[in-house]
């Protein structure tokens, strides 16, 4: 009897220590935040640096915080489908572009299938048109004489596969990103559900989550071509502001009334122009009318720079407009690696590039046809460098030049590195939940913990005496494993999770109450303090184990099949369930046992 007393204490102060062990960490890491927000300017950052190791440690190791506590971003993204469809036809035409319009427009007012409406709409408009002549697919046997549906079946299969891939992409950006215990949950048929806590840089967040890493190599157009192709669209412009038809007449040029030139400074070379960042919209406008685009060079388009630079203080930041072929020649798939480095000569951040066997051959046959000649490099549509080739560049070796800052860098490194995203993505709702919020939240959770606690453990000491007095130990006990245990298993806690917490606070007496009313009765009815408490556990057990049981499973299913703060209120309830039980009845007893072994018989259950 006495071995298996002391084997329970044993037990009991293992669990103890372990509940302390793993949240040490968090008593640590608010001392840090507390000194950390005395701290002003230089001396904090200082403070940062020389413990950025230690600091980094105690914040894995702590208690994580949910969005709503510790604030964060609430991002909903949407999947472009309807460009999925177009980038899987290979081939188009005005039908299958109103169909697809219509589509688009219908799923706007809810969350129907992109693919279902535009099945619809195109036989609609064509009741015995065959989508097989726009979509081909040799290996899901996709040919000219499959049915509608067969095609429809294989365009949702490549929807659903292209949103699962998409969660795997944005995963593994947030994770390298450092966001901890990020939420990532698929919902309907196109959206994303994305809450990143703790993030305080947002628009790098939303950079990182919309980027396609779409990388590619393109030639750049003819210098020569390109300037008297810019001579001759300046031309057109002027004509239109003068009213004749002298297309190619620019004398009495005023720049200040030119629609192009008032807010673009003509560069030359491969550039077409410097446009201050505020005027791009009115150049992409020039450039997008279908008789300005018939003077470009053949087979060139117009792209912008992704660094604005500041060359003119009075003009602010511009952006440079350069003539690209559209011709992709190498894509980023070919990629094996990607790095962060610096150049030797100007210290500033770059992006190294290693290649496959068939992207370095692919390369080096583009390099040594092309020296003498800029390569522009290009990501999601924008023109990260476009360096002169020097030579044939052997062993699949590039560079990504003109960048920002290190920050530019190491984000294009985890965007290259987790992949391409399948469709585009856009941010269709977004909400920031500031941590002065979620410090009300933590102190409105505290004090609603704190009062049920007081009120509860109040209770049981007026009503039970003793018995009130160890079940209350119990009860303190129980919220020590639980915070250690979400602590120890790297679990989140959000506001529901508190809820739960509170909710397990009123649960893990109930068992006590259950089974000091069973020793009442048995009291009453004659026996002993000691076999009444054992009668009491005894008959007691059955009615403990079915409650918690159920309310178990019941947490279960919420885990399984809820998000986000439906999970937090779920796991903390599983915890404080298994650990109510575990205090209410094995601690309990234990303490009534060790009073006994002690000769401390007077009891009191009131």
């Amino acid at each position: 009897m006495k071995s298996n007393l002391q084997f329970r204490w044993v037990l009991i102060g293992i669990l103890v220590a372990l509940s302390l062990y793993f949240l040490w960490p968090t008593v640590q890491w608010t001392r840090e935040q507390r000194k950390l927000a005395s701290l002003r300017g230089e001396d904090s950052l200082r403070y940062v640096e020389q413990n950025r190791q230690r600091l980094q440690r105690l914040r894995e190791k702590s208690l994580k915080l949910g969005l709503d506590l510790q604030g964060g971003m609430h991002v909903t993204l949407e999947v472009g489908i309807a460009e999925l469809i177009r980038n899987l036809a290979v081939e188009r035409d005005s039908l299958f572009e109103a169909a697809l319009r219509e589509a688009v427009e219908r799923a706007r007012t809810g969350d129907v299938s992109i693919i279902d409406e535009f099945v619809r709409a195109f036989e609609r408009r064509d009741p015995q048109g065959r989508l097989s002549r726009y979509f081909r697919n040799e290996a899901a046997r996709i040919t000219r004489t499959s049915s509608n549906t067969e095609v429809a079946d294989w365009l949702r299969k490549e929807a659903d596969e292209a949103v699962n891939r998409a969660i795997q992409i944005i995963r593994t950006r947030v994770d390298r990103f450092g966001v901890s215990e990020p939420s990532i949950q698929k919902q309907g048929t196109r959206r994303i559900v994305v809450e990143l806590p703790g993030v305080d840089d947002e628009e790098r967040v939303r950079n990182l989550l919309r980027g396609t890493a779409r990388l590619e190599f393109r030639l750049m157009a003819d210098p020569t071509e390109l300037q008297a192709s810019l001579q001759r669209i300046i031309a057109l412009l002027q004509a239109e502001v003068r009213g004749d038809t002298l297309v190619s007449d620019t004398t009495g040029l005023d720049p200040s009334r030119h629609p192009l030139l008032s807010v673009m400074q003509p560069v030359g070379g491969v550039v077409i122009g410097a446009v201050a960042v505020q005027d791009t919209g009115k150049v992409n406008a020039i450039f997008r009318r279908p008789e300005i685009q018939r003077l470009l060079p053949r087979g060139v388009v117009p792209m912008w720079t992704a660094d604005a630079q500041l060359t003119d203080p009075q003009r602010g930041p511009v952006l440079y407009l350069l003539g690209v072929r559209d011709q992709v020649e190498l894509t980023g798939e070919v990629l094996t690696e990607a790095s962060v480095s610096f150049d030797p000569a100007t210290n500033r951040p770059e992006v190294l590039m290693s290649m496959n066997a068939e992207g370095a051959r692919i390369w080096a046959r583009l390099t040594g046809a092309n020296i003498g000649k800029p390569i522009a490099i290009v990501l999601d549509g924008y023109v990260y460098s476009w360096p002169t080739v020097q030579t044939r560049i052997t062993g699949g070796r590039s560079s990504i030049t003109g960048l920002r800052d290190l920050k530019e860098a190491e984000d294009i490194v985890i965007i290259l590195k987790s992949g391409a995203l399948p469709a585009p993505v856009t941010i269709v709702e977004e909400r920031t939940v500031g941590p002065t919020l979620g410090r009300e939240s933590i102190r409105a959770g505290l004090y609603a913990g704190l009062t049920g606690l007081l009120l509860v453990a109040l209770f049981m000491l007026l009503y039970y005496r003793t018995g009130g007095v160890t079940a209350n130990v119990a009860l303190l006990l129980n919220i020590l494993f639980i915070l250690g245990f979400m602590a120890g298993f790297g679990a989140t806690l959000t506001l529901p999770g508190i809820a739960g917490i509170v909710l397990t606070i009123g649960m893990a007496v109930d068992a006590n109450v259950l089974i000091y009313e069973r020793v009442r009765e048995e009291l009453d009815g004659g026996r002993t303090l000691k076999a009444a408490l054992n009668m009491g556990y005894q008959k007691a057990m059955s009615s403990i184990i079915d409650a918690n049981l159920t309310t178990f499973l019941t947490a279960v299913i919420l885990y399984s099949f809820g998000t986000g703060p439906i999970q937090g209120f779920a796991i903390t309830l599983m915890a404080g369930i298994v650990s109510s039980l575990f205090t209410g009845i094995f601690v309990t007893r234990t303490i009534f046992e060790q009073l006994f072994a002690r000769g401390r018989v007077q009891i009191n259950f009131g």
